[in-house]
């Protein structure tokens, strides 16, 4: 796991940065660095050591003659399985490091050269023969690729604050990624929030020759038929995800597990401790609230014989959150990047490696949305009749908030607010992608046009994001209606929020994150499965439960859903509105003209009765906020926040 960088120029001044924005990624590679340079063009490269510790694994890397320079982060998990097959057809290797199996691909397969490949990356590869820059992200977008075009320059990085050093690239932020953001709590690729950036989206590969970008999709998950749900379906199962575990047990370096109560972190718990001999070490995240998840952890490590490392969030840390921002790089709408960081930073103690349950939702349909979107689609006739999404309204409107509370995943309770945006949702229930948008959303269309000022919405893009969910979901017309909801989460929230936060927040610890659930192999087996083998009138992600009734004793199988998500216990809740109101009031607000003072003060009358809703949204506005105060307001945000 590291940090790349590039530079392409006709201006030899333009170079005397090169080394500070290669430097500006230490946290990402601690370990060593790197530099290749020739006329007109530099790679960089922070490499924090995994596999092969020894100097020959530093980067850049070159092919047999030198005619090929590769800078690359991440892991190719099948690279000895790759490596074996190129040595017996004649190709010379200078070290055991996983990355190198790249360059001798690509001398023979060309941009075809991730048709094998597994694992998480993002690359470039410097072909000096041709004059052309190859590179690419993996197929989830587990590992980030900014990039950006001025004239005839042209630079990368895996972090866009190294970009922002060179004051020729335009820091205008981008109005439509801002809409993006509301809606998401994060911006989706390939936009950034800045106008002048671009981020490579999961599945994609870039080939820049003579100035001219070409960017197209090397792969999409195929799909498959006649495949039926039993005993045989849970085996398959099984190999398939052990075998992903094992190849994410590859380090030379101590590796570890985050471990949550729920089943996915505990799926992948049980698959470590049939394959791992020696100590096996295991950090949970909890918070002093009612719902807190540390018991039922340990009671998962003990059974397992996991080394338990408990770290509660507690008190005010709020103060962390400008550096926070500063890593992240783009605005992200959501408080679980404070317990994220306090994760990265207590693990590195112990650790560089650790494997997560992530992924595990989305693919099998764990979420209360996957559900609404899949009772909708039962009774699709229903639904689409005229006068209907009213009338269900109506019927929600006059339901107990306690009842629609059962089906809820989160800790804390449906209350009218909550029940207000599942109203709005139903009216949209017609058409899949606008039901898919308001339920979804952190702030609806509606919310949208009330919290943002006239003149700020002008500029937003005339295509509503419903309409591009709906087209998504035509595109994917091979797979089942479970499956391309799949794919949509897959699309639009595995890579820009789960794998985001991450890899931004375990790597300013330099800790290496992994997630076996999102090895490519056991996603499209996934995609594939009948609904009933992910969802039932029983339990949902049923073959992964069924799987964990063979590895578990039955007081360590059932468990409800609960999100992962940051409660604000009542200690912690004055130090919030503190920082709320230090970011979000009338003045601050008026002067960056994009939020109309007075939806901010219902969500503050909101917030003030427990609503969880107004909540996130306050989150959502005040952490755009600050990151506007850290990357807009400061001209050079590394020195304050990078330390």
């Amino acid at each position: 796991m590291c940090g790349i960088t590039g530079l392409f120029s006709p201006d030899p001044e333009d170079f005397a940065l090169f080394a500070a924005m290669t430097r500006s990624l230490f946290h990402r590679g601690p370990d060593a660095g790197g530099e290749f340079r020739e006329e007109g063009m530099a790679l960089g490269h922070r490499r924090l050591t995994i596999i092969d510790l020894s100097s020959s694994g530093n980067q850049p890397l070159f092919n047999e003659d030198g005619s090929l320079v590769l800078v690359a982060n991440g892991e190719i998990y099948n690279y000895r399985q790759l490596t074996a097959g190129l040595k017996e057809r004649g190709h010379r290797f200078v070290s055991d490091s996983d990355c190198e199996v790249l360059l001798h691909l690509y001398e023979e397969l060309g941009e075809h050269l991730l048709d094998g490949v597994n694992g998480m990356f993002a690359f470039a590869l410097w072909d000096r023969r041709a004059g052309q820059l190859v590179a690419a992200v993996d197929r989830f977008g587990k590992k980030p690729f900014y990039y950006g075009e001025q004239g005839p320059r042209f630079l990368f990085a895996s972090e866009m604050h190294s970009l922002l050093r060179f004051s020729w690239m335009n820091r205008e932020v981008d109005p439509v990624a801002v809409e993006h953001y509301l809606a998401f709590r994060h911006v989706p690729a390939p936009r950034t929030i800045f106008k002048s950036f671009k981020k490579l989206q999961p599945a994609h590969m870039l080939v820049r020759r003579e100035g001219k970008i070409r960017v197209f999709r090397y792969w999409r998950p195929a799909p498959a038929v006649g495949l039926s749900y039993g005993p045989e379906t849970v085996d398959r199962f099984e190999e398939l995800f052990d075998d992903a575990v094992r190849l994410r047990l590859q380090s030379d370096v101590p590796l570890g597990l985050y471990l949550s109560g729920g089943v996915d972190s505990a799926a992948v718990a049980a698959s470590m401790s049939r394959q791992m001999t020696g100590k096996k070490i295991s950090f949970s995240v909890g918070f002093d609230y009612r719902y807190n998840e540390h018991p039922r952890a340990r009671q998962i490590a003990d059974f397992l014989g996991f080394e338990f490392n408990p770290i509660t969030v507690e008190g005010d840390l709020f103060h962390t959150l400008p550096k926070i921002v500063y890593h992240l790089d783009e605005p992200f709408g959501d408080m679980l990047s404070l317990p994220s960081w306090i994760l990265a930073r207590e693990a590195k103690k112990k650790l560089s490696v650790v494997l997560t349950g992530d992924g595990a939702d989305e693919i099998f349909n764990g979420y209360f949305h996957q559900r609404l979107m899949m009772l909708r689609q039962r009774h699709e006739s229903f639904f689409s009749a005229p006068g209907v999404g009213p009338s269900l309204a109506w019927l929600t409107r006059l339901a107990p908030s306690a009842l629609i509370d059962h089906f809820f995943d989160y800790p804390d309770r449906f209350g009218p607010r909550e029940k207000q945006k599942l109203i709005q949702s139903l009216h949209h229930a017609g058409r899949f992608g606008d039901f898919y948008e308001h339920i979804t959303a952190c702030l609806t269309p509606g919310d949208r046009m009330a919290a943002v000022s006239p003149e700020y919405r002008r500029q937003w893009d005339e295509v509503p994001l419903g309409q591009c969910f709906q087209q998504d979901m035509d595109d994917e017309d091979g797979f089942d209606f479970a499956s391309r909801i799949s794919l949509l989460d897959v699309k639009y929230w595995i890579p820009f929020s789960v794998l985001f936060r991450l890899d931004k927040l375990n790597m300013a610890h330099a800790v290496e994150n992994r997630s076996p659930f999102l090895d490519y192999r056991l996603v499209e087996f996934a995609l594939n499965l009948p609904q009933e083998a992910k969802f039932n009138r029983v339990r949902n992600k049923e073959v992964l439960r069924a799987m964990i009734d063979r590895r578990f004793p039955e007081h360590l199988r059932e468990k409800g859903k609960q999100a992962f998500y940051m409660p604000l216990t009542t200690a912690m809740r004055s130090h919030f509105l503190l920082w709320c109101h230090d970011l979000l009031n009338k003045k601050s607000v008026e002067n960056r003209g994009i939020f109309q003072w007075v939806y901010l003060e219902a969500l503050f009358a909101w917030f003030s009765r427990g609503s969880m809703l107004a909540y996130r949204q306050l989150v959502a506005i005040a952490m755009l906020e600050l990151w506007f105060k850290v990357f807009v307001d400061d001209a050079r945000p590394w020195e304050s926040h990078a330390s």
